[in-house]
């Protein structure tokens, strides 16, 4: 981690992603429906996300390390993301009922989120969310 314990996402900053995020190469590349692995804090996560429409599909396959809070920092960052281009819906997935190693913590901060064990008939027993987003009309004067 960092000096300001701050949580980077491949080594960029909160801004820098959102910035990222507004460019076409990063919307091809990361809502391409292909698995992805990348660094969040100390965390090395497998993951796979696509848009479809006002829906993104998020899957996290594989988490490493962590514990610094990276999962919550994700959760605010794809939410933001949703609130700023109009999509109205996401549908979490994690891979964290059966892990070999399990991380003690995490069900636990699943459930607080909202999240619910369910038997996918393609993932198998995975954590899962559905989540409506509230994307706030611009304000006229």
């Amino acid at each position: 981690m960092n000096i300001n314990n701050e949580i980077l996402i491949e080594g960029f900053n909160d801004d820098e992603v959102k910035e990222l995020s507004k460019t076409d190469d990063f919307i091809d590349i990361v809502f391409s429906d292909a698995p992805i692995i990348f660094k969040a804090g100390t965390s090395e996560i497998l993951g796979q996300f696509t848009k479809e429409d006002d829906r993104l599909r998020i899957l996290f396959s594989h988490i490493t390390g962590g514990g610094e809070g990276v999962l919550i920092k994700l959760i605010n960052l794809f939410r933001e993301f949703c609130k700023d281009n109009d999509i109205r819906e996401i549908i979490w997935t994690v891979h964290a009922v059966d892990c070999p190693r399990p991380n003690i913590k995490l069900p636990g901060l699943l459930e607080r989120k909202g999240f619910e064990i369910v038997n996918d008939p393609i993932d198998g027993s995975v954590y899962r969310k559905q989540e409506e987003i509230i994307c706030q009309p611009d304000n006229i004067s």
